[in-house]
């Protein structure tokens, strides 16, 4: 391993501590000047799993397709906090609905540290297992993917968990793997490339199970729901594609049809280099799979490439880069050795979740898809690089 390198192990162990307490001081400050600003008398706190909750309560109060109509989404959530102004929809799959259902027998608080519980402790929990040592925890608790999700009250942590763990168990349990992957369901579009590196993979019986899971979400939430939901989610489709396109969430969607929309670029061009971005994830990805490399690194590159296909992504999606960064640096360790850049373009991935946005709103520039592509490029060179090396080794064998 190389000796000297600027990312050693001491300031990994002192600079996350210095960032937990820059957070901390954050937040803290955050909430002092609100409340002495006079909010916390007359506005309340909001995120984004306020509209998971108001959903939840349409769906108990026996009409849940009224979560896909914004302007009754507006009404509730300006009823329970009235300086909000707009921008709040409801956007996900009855399946995922149907999941957060819970949440409408509930208060907000109480839906709010349950859900984000629920999902903080599985997505740790998951990715402790890639990596045990206890000395990566501090890179753990301040990773901004773990805390964008938690402020915002989003559902990152807990699709990263599903996918991280399905990936984990998918040699030993393939049957609950695939169980993992079906309810993956819950947000399709992350799902993509599951298929693609099964099939890879040759991994059947997974395949299977998680086609059969996520049918089954599907039905289950059509018989308890009402098929008009899924109807109304379609159509809710078209107002999220149309936002999109706009362009107003550019500076929160880190993928490549964000990056040349806020550069003022067309529509269709937009797509089209989506398209070519995607296609380029999609090869690499098989490639890696079909290789001799080590498994964590297909995963890693699965997880990753899954990040480069859809048009539709947010920040809080990049929770997912936590597996694929400990994948990668557990393979470097145990090598014992660290390729060209491979160190800085990890870094640069851990800074993601909270480096697009803020570069995105300041230069009008998404950085995301770039950074993301880097982290599988690096990825498929460990892993192609370690196949060609078992070839070799094959070769000289008398």
């Amino acid at each position: 391993m190389k000796n000297g390198h600027w990312l050693n192990a001491t300031r990994l162990r002192v600079y996350p501590r210095i960032l937990l307490i820059l957070y901390l001081s954050i937040g803290a400050g955050a909430l002092l000047y609100w409340w002495f600003a006079g909010a916390g008398a007359t506005q309340r706190i909001v995120s984004d799993l306020l509209v998971f909750w108001i959903a939840a309560t349409f769906s108990v109060s026996g009409h849940p397709a009224l979560a896909y109509d914004p302007a009754q989404i507006h009404h509730a959530m300006a009823h329970w906090a009235p300086q909000i102004e707009g921008g709040y929809g409801w956007f996900y799959p009855p399946t995922f609905l149907l999941m957060v259902t819970p949440m409408g027998w509930t208060s907000y608080g109480v839906a709010f540290f349950t859900f984000m519980g629920i999902s903080l402790t599985g997505y740790v929990a998951a990715l402790r297992k890639v990596m045990p040592d206890h000395r990566f925890l501090w890179g753990v608790a301040t990773f901004p993917g773990i805390w964008i999700n938690v402020l915002t009250g989003q559902n990152g942590l807990l699709t990263a968990a599903l996918a991280g763990l399905a990936l984990q168990v998918l040699e030993s349990s393939p049957v609950l793997s695939g169980v993992l992957i079906g309810l993956l369901s819950i947000k399709p579009h992350l799902a993509l490339l599951f298929p693609v590196a099964l099939i890879a993979l040759r991994a059947w019986k997974t395949l299977w199970v998680a086609l059969l899971t996520g049918v089954a979400c599907c039905g289950v939430s059509a018989w308890v729901l009402g098929p008009d939901t899924f109807a109304a989610w379609l159509h809710s489709l078209d107002i999220a594609r149309a936002i999109m396109q706009a362009g107003g969430t550019g500076p929160m969607m880190p993928t490549a049809f964000a990056f040349m929309r806020l550069l003022k670029f067309p529509v269709v061009l937009a797509y089209g280099v989506q398209a070519v971005v995607g296609t380029w994830a999609v090869l690499l990805l098989w490639q890696v799979c079909r290789s001799g490399a080590c498994f964590p690194l297909k995963a890693a590159a699965l997880m990753t490439a899954s990040l480069l296909v859809s048009p539709y992504l947010f920040e809080y999606d990049l929770a997912w880069l936590g597996f694929p960064i400990a994948w990668m640096t557990k393979c470097a360790l145990e090598e014992q050795r660290w390729l060209f850049m491979e160190r800085e373009i990890l870094l640069l991935a851990w800074w993601l979740p909270l480096m697009t946005v803020v570069l995105a709103w300041l230069l009008h520039l998404q950085p995301g898809p770039w950074i993301v592509g880097l982290l599988l490029w690096i990825i498929a060179r460990r892993a192609l690089s370690m196949h060609h090396s078992q070839v070799h080794d094959l070769e000289c064998v008398p």
